[in-house]
């Protein structure tokens, strides 16, 4: 099976694993960033998975790359130093193999060498020089010409692989996305020739161990300047066809009459399924998984046909199996491509810098949904006041605005609920196990005023407390997907409560980010949840269950209250634990805060006698019309198409 036809990736990108199971510190670190091409690539196919015996190698060498390729590189140093041919062969071709099946791993230490500059054929180029320095050292000039023609060639290669993807990039249209799998072929074409710039493919790494040691052997057997170069023309020419059809196929696919058929191809399903509805998804990487999944199970319940238009790749392998297509749009006119004269209403779930690129769009309907509803600074922006509509939870989010100094006209917001929390149970769980406490600390924020994370203030010295005081209860530990973005010290501090727990007697739970389990589902198994001023908070108000609410920055109770004035109904946990027994005794016994959590349930998130989805949804027809009427009276909007 070659590079292009390999198996979809699974969970094979990550250094560190996250899943549900019993906790493992390892699991806990923070994945790194790619490429957005290779985001793309990764989300549609991927690597084929190693043999067994190599499983243990991988990650051997993955975890201690920069000590083992920092070994083989010092050896081939005193190779070329003391005239040592085959130590430096084999060092060479380890040095080779180790850097493939790191990158290939995308390890840590390989990624953050990229972004340094020191990409694989950077690394490539380095070893080849000094592979070069130990033939001239013992004077052997027939292979020292040949594996300058060959690694130069490889080289080549490998930047001819780096441009073409920059250039495919620039060129690429609109492109559908099943989140199931059963990618269309145009998808599938892209993803393939992304991919081959993301790492060194295994059949050049073959062909550069194979020819280093014939090499070796031609110096060893003292093969003559005939035979060595002509050799070296065979393999040159071998790899320039290669190389040669690789461009073939992507100027193919990259020309102007591919795009446009790709794009007709997308613009005709749409035209066919005539949406009303566009969700428009752009914000930081990987954030789908809890922005956008939330909603979707929402929007296929509309009587309006929607589809998902993504801007980032990085969001697609996390979107969950849905009805409603997907369509990676990275480019702006992909935002025009895409808004075809059946779309009323378009839909936001963050305020990302890319959502003017639709908003542009006057004739359409323009509503602010946000993914979540929180105390948080966040959820009170003046940038809402750009949407026509801004739909809250309850009564509290309007409040909230107003307070910020947010003025907007009372019909500008629709009160909907929170539809994600209708299938939730509510009251205590009949359970006749230990009590299980869910830890849902939120992440530290892009800004220090939005920072309002127990994680890294109190959370391992919260945990450990629990472990040692209260050893009969079960703690599910799900921080939020985002921890450690900005701060190191919010990751270190995830690492330690995973470790605590799986060190400790009990059935306790890490759900990480890979994990199938989603936060709804852990509340479903939580007879009380520990978590900060975040919608984790609001939605777990929904089922009635005792709610701990950190104060990391030790606010006087009066300005806390008044700051984030919808935590009336939680227990307080004090930035240093000075009430830690008196919450926790309160929590798993007489709950004295139970029918104020009820009273605030209403004022949070609305009142809905026939659900909040129902609610949703007849908000959703109602504006549809309105869209319907508006577009209508447009009389010029100033645009003229070819």
């Amino acid at each position: 099976m070659s590079d292009e036809e390999s198996l979809p990736i699974s969970t094979v990108f990550e250094e560190t694993v996250a899943v549900s199971g019993p906790p493992k510190a390892a699991q806990a670190e923070q994945r790194v960033r790619m490429p957005r091409s290779f985001e793309f690539a990764r989300a549609v196919i991927g690597e084929r998975r190693l043999s067994a015996w190599l499983v243990p190698v991988s990650d051997f060498v993955g975890q201690n790359f920069l000590a083992v390729t920092g070994a083989l590189w010092g050896v081939m140093v005193l190779s070329a130093l003391a005239g040592w041919l085959w130590p430096g062969v084999i060092s060479y071709g380890l040095v080779a193999f180790v850097d493939y099946l790191a990158s290939r791993e995308l390890r840590r230490d390989t990624l953050l060498l990229r972004r340094m500059g020191a990409a694989s054929h950077v690394r490539h180029f380095i070893r080849g020089v000094l592979l070069l320095a130990v033939f001239a050292r013992i004077e052997q000039p027939a292979p020292a010409l040949a594996w300058t023609a060959v690694l130069l060639t490889m080289i080549l290669i490998q930047l001819v692989h780096v441009a073409g993807t920059a250039w495919l990039a620039s060129k690429q249209p609109p492109l559908l996305y099943h989140p199931e799998g059963g990618q269309r072929a145009s998808t599938l074409a892209f993803a393939k020739l992304y991919r081959q710039s993301s790492w060194t493919p295994k059949w050049l790494i073959a062909a550069d161990i194979v020819v280093a040691v014939l090499l070796g052997v031609a110096a060893t057997v003292g093969v003559g300047w005939a035979g060595t170069l002509l050799g070296a023309c065979v393999i040159v020419i071998g790899l320039a066809a290669v190389v040669a059809g690789y461009a073939l196929r992507l100027r193919r696919l990259g020309s102007e009459q591919s795009v446009a058929a790709i794009t007709k191809e997308v613009t005709d399903e749409l035209d066919v399924l005539a949406p009303e509805v566009v969700v428009y998804m752009s914000a930081d990487a990987g954030q789908a998984q809890y922005i956008l999944n939330q909603w979707v199970p929402t929007i296929e319940k509309l009587h309006q046909k929607a589809f998902i238009m993504v801007r980032e790749s990085s969001h697609l392998e996390s979107i969950r199996p849905t009805t409603l297509p997907v369509v990676y749009a990275p480019s702006t006119r992909h935002c025009e491509e895409l808004t075809r004269s059946s779309v009323k209403l378009a839909f936001y779930l963050a305020n990302a810098g890319k959502n003017v690129h639709l908003l542009r769009e006057a004739r359409l309907k323009h509503v602010f949904l946000n993914h979540g509803d929180s105390d948080k600074s966040t959820s009170a922006n003046p940038v809402a006041r750009v949407y026509d509509e801004v739909w809250v939870a309850g009564e509290a989010a309007v409040e909230r605005y107003e307070a910020a100094g947010i003025h907007m006209p009372r019909k500008q917001y629709a009160i909907v609920g929170r539809p994600q929390v209708e299938q939730l149970k509510v009251g205590p769980l009949n359970t006749d196990g230990p009590k299980a406490i869910l830890y849902a600390p939120t992440f530290e924020g892009y800004y220090e005023e939005s920072n309002y994370s127990s994680l890294e203030r109190m959370g391992p010295q919260m945990i450990a407390r629990i472990l040692a005081e209260y050893p009969g209860t079960r703690i599910i530990f799900k921080p939020h997907p985002a921890s450690g973005v900005q701060r190191p010290g919010m990751v270190e501090a995830r690492v330690a409560i995973v470790d605590m727990l799986a060190k400790h007697p009990g059935q306790h739970l890490y759900v990480g980010p890979e994990s199938e389990l989603t936060l709804y589902e852990c509340f479903d198994m939580a007879d009380a949840m520990i978590s900060d001023i975040s919608s984790v908070v609001t939605d777990y108000l929904y089922t009635e269950r005792p709610l701990v609410t950190s104060n990391p920055r030790r606010l006087p109770r009066d300005l806390f209250f008044h700051t984030f004035p919808t935590q009336q109904a939680s227990y307080i946990m004090e930035g240093v634990l000075e009430n830690f027994n008196e919450v926790m005794d309160d929590v798993l016994g007489l709950d004295s805060q139970r029918e104020q959590r009820v009273a605030v349930k209403k004022y949070v998130l609305g009142d809905h006698p026939n659900g909040p989805t129902a609610t949703f949804v007849a908000e959703s027809d109602r504006l549809t019309v309105e869209a319907t009427e508006h577009a209508a009276s447009i009389r010029n909007e100033f645009r003229v198409k070819s």
